[in-house]
């Protein structure tokens, strides 16, 4: 070897053994390439076949009523939860992007879906028969006394024994019916005096409106029939309860069906009708002294704008009558708005009246940008929502795919127990004359 280097002129053999030697060379350099791009492409191949399986994998029910029970280490939002979303969306880009842009999906647990069954114990009446029916609404609910279990002031019990006092004032007209009678319950009464900081003819002046209202357009009344055509693509629905314990109710303006104002308002009452249901009442009289407490008797409005347009916007007319019922006819019932996904110009908006509202309704309102910052909306999520109560396209593990049969069975059961309740109320007033 060291004889030819020294040679200044190469003879034949040692042009062929330099050639050799630079195919040598070769070859060990495109057997680590043709490795590099096999390792690539198994990769590649895994990452796909892990998100086909995932998308296969059998899916678990759980309630529309409450959260699912998760482990510790899967009850959080990641950014690869927006991540697999975006790529799903850019399927078709996903394998020419590289390595080092591919991110393997963590293993968690398969998509869930919601299941029908009720958080009270009107769920046993309406599946048993008509002795458990009788036996589960045997005890009367006080719709009068005020609970032992009140979270109130002395001072605010007063308050709401002179709210109480007038609405006995114009019983025949304000509680001339079971419904009105089990509706104007003392928690009530407390979040009229909440909405109105106590004022106790205020709070009248509001309840009586409320009071006249629901006398004449029977929220009870209304079943899954009246509204089926609205819920036909799923624009709302439950979903479970937030962390804070209040019940969310998701809306999807993108899957708007009708426009029709009447059915959106009908929709609108019903859905939260049906999360504030209490079969056997209101027991938990609530003050201002906890603020925390009053999750538990709040809705979680989450609404996804994602796939919004324009055209899909309701009538004028439609929102402001929902602005003006959610306000008035149910008082310091929502707790936490969420906006998924707003379009810019609802941000900018935004920023701009937000100077004018009160600290109290500010936090109230929350939006989550998960095309703007990932990391961000993982953590904002986290912060107000179990996974297993979130639909999958929002970064949870609940199947998005929409399913109205499913989530009738559900209603229909909401139906039967309310229709029981009533009947059973009937039926004693009957008995007592």
């Amino acid at each position: 070897m060291k004889s030819w280097l020294n040679r200044k002129t190469p003879n034949e053999s040692d042009v062929l053994t330099i050639l050799m030697i630079a195919f040598a060379v070769a070859m060990a350099l495109l057997a680590l390439v043709l490795r590099r791009a096999i390792a690539m492409f198994l990769k590649n191949r895994n990452v796909s076949r892990d998100e086909e399986e995932e998308e296969e994998q059998k899916t678990i029910k759980r309630d529309y009523a409450r959260s699912v029970t998760m482990r510790d280490d899967e009850d959080s939002f990641t950014m690869e939860d927006f991540v697999s979303l975006e790529k799903k969306n850019k399927k078709k880009n996903k394998m020419t992007n590289g390595v080092n842009n591919t991110i393997r999906v963590k293993e968690k647990s398969p998509l869930v879906k919601r299941v029908s069954i009720d958080e009270t114990a009107g769920t046993r009446i309406a599946e048993g028969t008509e002795s458990e029916t009788k036996n589960a609404t045997k005890q009367k609910p006080s719709f009068n006394a005020l609970s032992q279990q009140s979270l109130i002031t002395v001072e605010e019990r007063s308050k709401i024994a002179e709210l109480r006092q007038l609405v006995n004032d114009e019983k025949d007209v304000l509680l001339s019916t079971d419904a009105l009678k089990m509706y104007c319950s003392d928690a009530q009464l407390a979040r009229n005096l909440r909405a109105r900081k106590w004022d106790v003819l205020k709070a009248f002046e509001m309840l009586k409106k409320t009071l006249l209202w629901r006398k004449e357009y029977k929220p009870e009344l209304i079943t899954f029939e009246d509204i089926e055509e609205e819920l036909q693509t799923g624009k709302q629905y439950r979903s479970g309860r937030d962390r804070s314990g209040r019940r969310i109710v998701v809306m999807r303006p993108s899957r708007e069906n009708t426009r029709e104002h009447d059915g959106n308002i009908r929709l609108l009452v019903y859905t939260f009708e049906n999360a504030l249901w209490r079969t056997n009442g209101e027991r938990v009289v609530r003050g201002s002294t906890d603020i925390s407490a009053l999750a538990q008797e709040q809705i979680c409005v989450l609404i996804n704008f994602t796939k919004w347009s324009i055209k899909l916007s309701p009538p004028w007319r439609t929102s402001m009558e929902t602005l003006h019922i959610m306000q008035e006819h149910y008082p310091e019932r929502l707790g936490l708005a969420v906006c998924y996904d707003p379009p810019s110009v609802f941000s900018v908006f935004w920023k701009l009246i937000s100077p004018f509202i009160d600290v109290k309704t500010k936090s109230k309102i929350r939006f989550v940008q998960p095309r703007w910052d990932k990391e961000k909306a993982a953590r904002k999520m986290n912060e107000m929502f179990h996974p297993n109560t979130i639909d999958s396209d929002m970064g949870g593990r609940v199947d998005a795919t929409w399913d109205i049969g499913e989530y009738q069975v559900f209603l229909r059961r909401y139906d039967e127990v309310k229709r029981s309740v009533f009947e059973m109320l009937s039926a004693r007033k009957k008995e007592h004359g």
